[in-house]
């Protein structure tokens, strides 16, 4: 087998540990941050220093986010049940099933707390036309159980998809 050029071997060497991982947390996010930075400009990550380094920042910004989200939103420490997680994964199941891929990935980006601007600046779109989307999402499944059905709150989404 060839020898693969220096940065595509440091990338090989970041999927393989990020493919040992066994739990998504902030070690994981540093890793994929590493792979897309490499994607992104291969000629800056030149040593497999350079990729660790790219790796330890990207971990040490996420665990602030994380902070940030703990902090916010107090889902540590609260006093949920699993009867209750278990019913909102039941929900977003159901949820889930009625709505398109691209449905759910915005529902899904708007549930965990992305900001409008964001989510409308990666689908090259005006973030009003997004809440004009959410909101017509939102009425289209509350009438769809007869007006009946309770969505879960943002915090609930959070805490079973975490």
């Amino acid at each position: 087998m060839a020898e693969l050029p220096h940065a595509w071997s440091v990338y090989a060497c970041l999927q393989e540990k990020l493919a040992l991982r066994r739990q998504v947390d902030d070690q994981a996010w540093g890793l994929e941050a590493g792979l897309n930075r490499l994607l992104a400009k291969p000629e800056a990550i030149t040593t497999e220093e350079d990729a660790d380094l790219a790796v330890r920042s990207e971990s040490r910004k996420e665990r602030y986010r994380a902070e940030l989200r703990r902090a916010r939103i107090g889902l540590e420490g609260s006093d949920g049940n699993l009867e209750d997680a278990l019913d909102a994964r039941r929900r977003l199941s159901l949820i889930k099933a009625q709505v398109s891929p691209e449905q759910w990935a915005l529902l899904r980006d708007v549930g965990v707390g992305r900001e409008y601007n964001e989510i409308a600046a990666n689908l090259k779109v005006a973030p009003g036309t997004l809440r004009a989307r959410v909101l017509r999402l939102r009425r289209a499944m509350v009438a769809a159980k007869g007006g009946k059905m309770k969505l879960p709150k943002p915090a609930q989404v959070l805490k079973v998809a975490g």
